[in-house]
């Protein structure tokens, strides 16, 4: 490349071998002239066959792709991203994660926005679930992304921002690793003075996947992070809590239950109160596996809340 592109493409990835091909082609298949951007993909240490993956499709096509590693496996998205748009030399960085497959008009779009609003440091994208996705009928372990207007969580699977906020606020958040480090940079670039913005053309379709009641339990514990975002950012608290003291209601429908059953030791009528709760969250009856899927269920909201009592204790806030 013998000038400096618009744009540049950072994408983290980590034991997405099979997936990286469909993600370079997508990519391929840009309106977007190839001479105008930049490919940087991150391996976050990946055990399996990624980085030779990488390798090749680095020698493959007419995209100017640079792979890069990190020094260990960091455990999330945080570290590659901010190794790879550090490396990077556009004025604008989108960053696009490796379960995605952009639509044609994916960079070309969000370029456009981004120049046409020079006062937007950060920029969403609109992402979307694989068309024909029959959404009733998936587990209730299934992950996926459908991000159709702004928001307040600042995904980071499809964002785009602009060089100078990012350097203005060092990029994402390493402690958190995952969960939240997307959401506390958009939170400290607006806290910064840059605008936010929202490019429903620059479309990126999020893969389904079943990744099991145990991750869903790790990232609910990991909601202490959001606890810390909402100290450090109040207009986030303003705007994604369901109420001040509560991230969503179903957190207090947790912090009930638990009361009720607690106080049920010494008066047992007290276990009513965990009724509510039983009702709200069952998952389908007819669904197998009905009394083991609720017992999952609750687990994760028994991590949920702990991760927010600590979260609460640490940051000297009360929140659910």
């Amino acid at each position: 490349m013998t000038s400096v592109p618009d744009i540049s493409v950072v994408i983290p990835t980590h034991n997405r071998a099979d997936r990286l091909p469909s993600l370079v082609k997508s990519l391929t298949s840009q309106t977007l002239g190839p001479d105008r951007f930049e490919v940087l993909v991150v391996d976050d240490c990946s055990p399996d066959e990624t980085w030779d993956t990488l390798e090749s499709l680095a020698t493959e096509g007419v995209l100017q792709i640079r792979t890069m590693r990190t020094a260990g496996s960091s455990g999330g998205p945080a570290t590659p991203r901010n190794l790879g748009w550090r490396a990077s030399v556009a004025p604008i960085v989108a960053f696009l994660d490796d379960d995605c497959l952009p639509e044609p008009d994916w960079l070309r779009s969000g370029l456009e926005e981004m120049l046409a609003h020079p006062t937007w440091g950060v920029m969403q994208g609109c992402t979307i679930p694989p068309p024909g996705t029959d959404m009733a009928n998936l587990s209730v372990w299934s992950v996926w992304r459908s991000i159709t207007a702004p928001n307040p969580w600042f995904e980071g699977a499809n964002i785009f921002y602009r060089r100078r906020a990012l350097e203005e606020t060092d990029g994402f958040n390493e402690d958190f690793a995952t969960w939240g480090e997307d959401t506390e940079l958009g939170w400290a670039v607006v806290d910064s003075g840059w605008e936010r913005g929202f490019a429903r053309g620059a479309v990126a379709i999020h893969e389904v996947e079943q990744r099991g009641w145990r991750h869903a339990a790790r990232f609910a514990w990991r909601d202490r992070n959001v606890i810390q975002i909402a100290a450090a950012h109040p207009q986030f608290r303003h705007e994604a809590f369901w109420r001040p003291w509560a991230v969503h209601r179903r957190n207090v429908e947790v912090a009930v239950a638990i009361v009720g059953v607690t106080a049920s030791f010494r008066w047992r009528p007290a276990a009513l109160l965990a009724l509510p709760y039983l009702w709200l969250r069952r998952p389908p009856i007819r669904k197998p596996g009905f009394f083991r899927t609720c017992a999952q269920i609750g687990a994760v909201d028994a991590a949920r809340f702990a991760g927010n009592v600590r979260g609460s204790i640490a940051n000297r806030i009360i929140v659910l």
